[in-house]
């Protein structure tokens, strides 16, 4: 486990999300979607850069997918809620 600590990407979830899908802090965390994460392909993307596919259920039991980079430091960027895959 890494030393570096790790920011929350649904602290980044958009409002119009938020008002589509219900609080985020309810939502229930189902497990990363097979393959995730894999290295980022985007050239804005720092080397070692993973872009993650996690799997949800929102507020209402719908099935949703949260994609975001997890950059080497931590940080997250680029937080979108996608219909499932």
């Amino acid at each position: 486990m890494s030393d570096i600590p790790q920011e929350d990407p649904l602290e980044y979830i958009d409002m119009d999300d938020v008002l589509k899908h219900g609080d985020p802090g309810r939502w229930t965390f189902c497990g990363p979607k097979s393959g995730s994460p894999v290295p980022a392909k985007s050239p804005n993307a720092p080397p070692g850069t993973l872009k993650h596919y996690d799997v949800y259920k929102d507020d209402y039991g719908d099935p949703i997918e949260v994609h975001y980079f997890r950059y080497p430091d931590g940080s997250v960027g680029n937080v979108k809620v996608e219909p499932p895959s």
